[in-house]
């Protein structure tokens, strides 16, 4: 490169790794509000051709300050990416990518942790201890029990094969990938049967783990239809996008007695809002809620921030077959 070039990252990716950032030498990370009109106007002072986000939404001006550089390069930290318009993208000659794998292991994990405070009702107890009571509440084991893991992506698969090999659980799991594409993967994570049809995953389990990507094809795919196929005695847990789960319908199950209880890390509104004033997920005792967290522990980030800048770098290069582009038409 014939000169240093200016990456700009929005201020709470770069606060997550800001030690990797700080370290780069080849270029220049400089943190920035991750408002839309803020980054643009950022990008279009200082001549910049790369910037790293987010989940923060950018629907107009962002793309054109890019595009005004003949090109650049929009780098999600974080592998979701609905928040960014790829057609958009495409149409000011900007690339588009993510770092897959980087943040599984820790989703997978609170996904698990999520499980674990429902079978165990830990929230309510922790709740009413504080309050000053000390009274029992049974609960469940894992063991033994039913997973349908909903999404057999990276984070899907180790989830089932942590909860398999980890706490003995049998895995149902589903996707829209043939069986046939799939029988290594099937047998390193444990599952036990594998299906295309969501109606025979979601009739299976005791708990369902959600691992859909957000697109058209997965809005509110987890509707009121496919939550009574549910079982009344089965839990859900949400580590994916909130986009993919209907949350009044989920309100709707979880106070008719339809559904046991649900664990959500991420919600169509975030900060959380409820779908509707009356349908408030924060009163009820069978759920728990966690602020969008899954990916965000030291390690992840870490790699998060590590991957994002190497497909910058890779961009600032031209090695375009090395990045992790999701901006296919």
């Amino acid at each position: 490169m014939s000169r240093t070039e200016t990456v700009l990252v929005t201020e709470s990716e770069f606060r997550k790794a800001e030690q990797v950032f700080r370290a780069a030498t080849d270029v220049r990370c400089e943190p920035v509000a991750p408002d839309e009109t803020t980054l643009a106007a950022a990008v279009a002072a200082r001549g910049v051709r790369a910037v790293i986000v987010g989940v923060a939404s950018y629907r107009g001006p962002l793309y054109e300050s890019l595009g005004k550089r003949n090109g650049g390069i929009i780098a999600r930290f974080g592998v979701g990416h609905d928040n960014i318009n790829k057609p958009l993208a495409r149409r000011h000659g900007i690339i588009v990518t993510n770092t897959p794998g980087a943040l599984a292991i820790s989703v997978a994990e609170h996904a698990l942790w999520l499980m674990g405070c429902l079978a165990r009702r830990i929230n309510r107890l922790e709740a009413r201890l504080r309050a000053g009571e000390f009274a029992a509440d049974a609960g469940t084991e894992l063991r033994g029990k039913t997973l349908g893991v909903l999404g057999f992506g990276a984070i899907g698969r180790r989830v089932a094969a942590m909860a398999h090999f980890g706490f003995g659980m049998r895995i149902v799991a589903c996707d829209c990938i043939p069986a046939r594409q799939l029988s290594e993967a099937l047998s390193v994570c444990g599952v036990e049967r594998y299906t295309n049809d969501a109606q025979e995953l979601f009739r299976a389990p005791d708990i369902v783990s959600v691992h859909l990507p957000a697109n058209p094809s997965t809005h509110r795919f987890i509707n009121a239809e496919r939550l009574a196929w549910l079982k009344p005695s089965a839990m859900l847990i949400n580590t994916a996008r909130g986009a993919v789960l209907d949350e009044e319908a989920l309100y709707d199950a979880l106070t008719s007695g339809r559904l046991a209880g649900a664990a959500l890390d991420v919600f169509e509104t975030e900060p959380y809002r409820p779908a509707h004033p009356d349908k408030d997920l924060r009163r009820l005792e069978n759920v728990v809620l966690t602020p969008h967290i899954g990916s965000n522990t030291r390690e992840a980030n870490q790699r998060m921030g590590e991957a994002s800048l190497a497909n910058v770098r890779a961009f600032f290069a031209g090695r375009l077959d090395q990045l992790s582009r999701v901006d296919a038409a």
